[in-house]
């Protein structure tokens, strides 16, 4: 029951909290049957939130023992299906208790349950994947060997991508990579444990660089955001691909991710070459206070027409985003300024956000609506009134983004016609940015062709 409620409130959260929640391929996990989930952990507690609301399965999740340090915790816990797993950073001395861990993962196995693990360990909100531990695929040969392998057990990797992994009204892409079956290993197995379970362990990391948008060295995840603010549009259009399509995106994403790493690898000085223009030309630009798709392929929405829609806008919306911003200004503001003096880890920013978040506007709509219905004493009213509240307060989001964008085309228009030159001056510098990188391009594209022959982009 406790379950059950918290997994529609967790649903409810996270398609508030998130814009766009995009699952690939979830077509790949089995109604029925013993699974192990295995996911990269870039946001801590919102990881296993939105694998819980994206995966149709009942889940049980594995979580770091510290959470489990007061008896309150470990009943609501328990009830919510999480198991405790003790790790070395927390306190060697308790290692010895993951005997019980992995007893109960045998269990769930055994009666076809299902759980999930972030075999990373840790969750630090950076763009890399951490080493991958060999737990999930220990837990899975372990109940596998203790029925003489007549449970067929599949471990799902998951790949988590946050287009900002911190930011209210952001985008996440879920996507479910091939099940691998631990069966298909058992004369592997019983040759060699240790060899088997350290290779399924290495087909689970790739799995997951597959299903991420990590880069293997932080140093160049400066320069992938880069790309993806300067060129990643372009590409996309280039290559014939849907602007929209979050797959796309994806792909291109890799693909880029991809060629940074091999230029690192062969050719550092063109990189260092990049990092120098690349910060050149956005110091530049931070310092006028414009943005980057003025300069490019975007510029062509400093249209008259579009000016003038989005004016409209303003003007048309004002009066919701007057009624939007009254209710959740407040309960909106309370959960940032919160996650600002926790002093949290990139990784727990988020969450704080939601988990704050929660109960303030549960308290905050509960009030207006408590005095609403004392004011009119009419249920439809009060009914009317409730429902208005969130939709209004995503209009506000949108409704801030437009004014945030029609003043940064009156500026632009404004420094257009005083610095002329200056405009001129930047896009000549963007040109030989994106000429830079075309050429960067063909090589990467002739040289992969040459050497690989298969297509650098997946």
């Amino acid at each position: 029951m406790l379950y059950t409620l918290t997994k529609i409130l967790s649903t409810i959260s996270i398609r508030s909290f998130f814009n766009r929640v995009t699952v690939w391929h979830e077509d790949r996990i089995p109604k029925d049957g013993p699974l192990i989930f295995v996911c990269n952990h870039p946001n801590t507690m919102m990881d296993p939130l939105v694998v819980g609301v994206s995966c149709k399965r009942e889940l049980h999740f594995f979580a770091k023992s510290t959470l489990f340090n007061h008896w309150l915790k470990r009943f609501f816990l328990s009830k919510l299906k999480l198991v405790p797993v003790y790790r070395k950073q927390d306190e060697p001395k308790t290692m010895d208790k993951n005997e019980s861990t992995f007893e109960k993962g045998f269990r769930i196995l055994e009666n076809n349950g299902a759980f999930l693990i972030f075999p990373e360990g840790i969750s630090t909100g950076e763009r890399t994947l951490e080493k991958i531990k060999t737990g999930a695929a220990r837990i899975g040969f372990g109940a596998e060997e203790n029925n003489d392998f007549q449970l067929n057990v599949k471990i799902i990797p998951v790949g988590l991508s946050y287009s900002d992994a911190i930011r209210f009204r952001s985008d996440v892409f879920v996507r479910y990579g091939k099940p691998i079956s631990l069966v298909d290993f058992k004369k592997m197995y019983l040759v060699d444990e240790v060899q088997t379970v350290n290779h399924i362990t290495n087909e689970i990391e790739i799995a997951l660089n597959k299903l991420t948008t990590n880069v293997n060295e932080l140093e160049i995840a400066d320069l992938v955001e880069c790309l993806e603010l300067i060129y990643k549009k372009e590409l996309i259009l280039e290559l014939g691909l849907e602007l929209e399509s979050k797959q796309d995106d994806f792909s291109v994403t890799k693909g880029l991710i991809n060629a940074v790493e091999w230029y690192q690898e062969r050719y550092p000085e063109k990189v260092d070459q990049f990092r120098k223009m690349i910060a050149q030309y956005l110091d530049r630009l931070e310092a006028l206070n414009i943005q980057e798709s003025y300069l490019g392929p975007g510029g062509r929405e400093l249209t008259l027409m579009n000016r003038l829609k989005a004016l409209g806008f303003l003007i048309l919306g004002f009066p919701i985003f007057v009624w939007g911003i009254l209710h959740n200004y407040l309960p909106y503001k309370f959960p940032r300024w919160f996650a600002s003096k926790t002093h949290a880890a990139k990784s727990q920013i988020a969450p704080f956000k939601l988990l704050s978040g929660i109960p303030v506007f549960l308290l905050y709509y509960s009030s207006i609506l408590s005095f609403v219905h004392w004011i009119f004493g009419d249920s439809t009213i009060t009914l009317i009134w409730g429902l208005t509240l969130i939709p209004t307060g995503n209009f506000v989001l949108s409704y801030l983004d437009g004014i945030n964008g029609y003043r940064q085309h009156l500026r632009f228009i404004s420094l257009f016609y005083k610095e002329r030159n200056l405009i001129f001056e930047l896009i000549e510098e963007r040109l030989r940015i994106i000429h830079f990188i075309n050429d960067a391009k063909e090589r990467y594209f002739r040289e992969n062709t040459k050497r690989k022959n298969k297509k650098p982009f997946p």
